[in-house]
């Protein structure tokens, strides 16, 4: 008896990891139009704590953010940028690289410039190696670069199909093992009855459809926002 209520809490933590965890990340993981950095490293600083380096963005950035500095101290990567002395708002996008020369995430950054001339000190992800900058708006000028994209819709018909039969199974396998906990002498009789068996189908024709609704108002939402946050 035992061993069935332990399959059936697995069968719902396998489902759960696998329909919030592994499907998403097979089939919904966003994509990035950049794929390496533009911007010009200038110097290398070292220092008692640490060390900084002096980069400058792509050349169209330039007449807004000059220079920036990427210092890791005490273990804390800091990103401050050296701005065009008129700004009083900037908005920017820090694309993040890591070790592996491959995009990992993008910060989105809103200033209200306090400090002339500079922004306010950005703490960067342990995992940064290196970054690339993008304004998005300065001072009410905006500069439409879309860095990130939706989930492709032949994936996103892929994980909803995946998860639609991951669905089904799961039913099927908690079923079984109520059968097993709750059916007694009748737990055949249960699992192979036609009528319970339509039953369980309407249930999950009922969680397939919510799944699919779900699914693609979370898609919709996640594409129309950058990935990140915004400090």
């Amino acid at each position: 008896m035992f061993i069935w209520y332990v399959l059936l809490g697995l069968t719902v933590l396998v489902s759960i990891a696998v329909a919030s965890l592994l499907l998403p990340k097979m089939f919904l993981q966003t994509r990035y139009t950049i794929k390496s950095s533009v911007d010009r490293g200038l110097k290398k600083i070292i220092e008692k704590n640490g060390q900084s380096m002096v980069f400058q963005p792509a050349l169209k950035w330039r007449k807004y953010i000059n220079q920036y500095v990427l210092a890791e101290r005490s273990g804390v990567k800091q990103l401050i940028c050296k701005l065009n002395t008129d700004i009083t708002y900037i908005s920017y996008d820090i694309v993040l690289f890591n070790s592996e020369d491959k995009v990992f995430d993008v910060l989105t950054v809103k200033d209200l410039v306090e400090k002339n001339g500079f922004s306010k000190v950005v703490e960067l992800p342990e995992d940064t190696s290196y970054v690339s900058l993008v304004v998005n708006e300065v001072d009410g000028m905006s500069f439409p670069d879309h860095i990130t994209g939706k989930a492709k819709a032949g994936k996103v018909a892929k994980f909803l199909v995946a998860c639609s039969f991951m669905i089904l199974l799961e039913l099927l396998f908690v079923k079984v093992c109520c059968a097993n906990l709750f059916g007694g002498v009748f737990k055949e009789s249960f699992v192979l009855n036609v009528q319970s068996t339509l039953v369980t189908l309407l249930i999950a024709g009922i969680l397939i459809i919510v799944n699919i609704i779900v699914s693609l108002i979370t898609v919709k939402v996640r594409g129309a926002k950058k990935s990140g946050w915004s400090k």
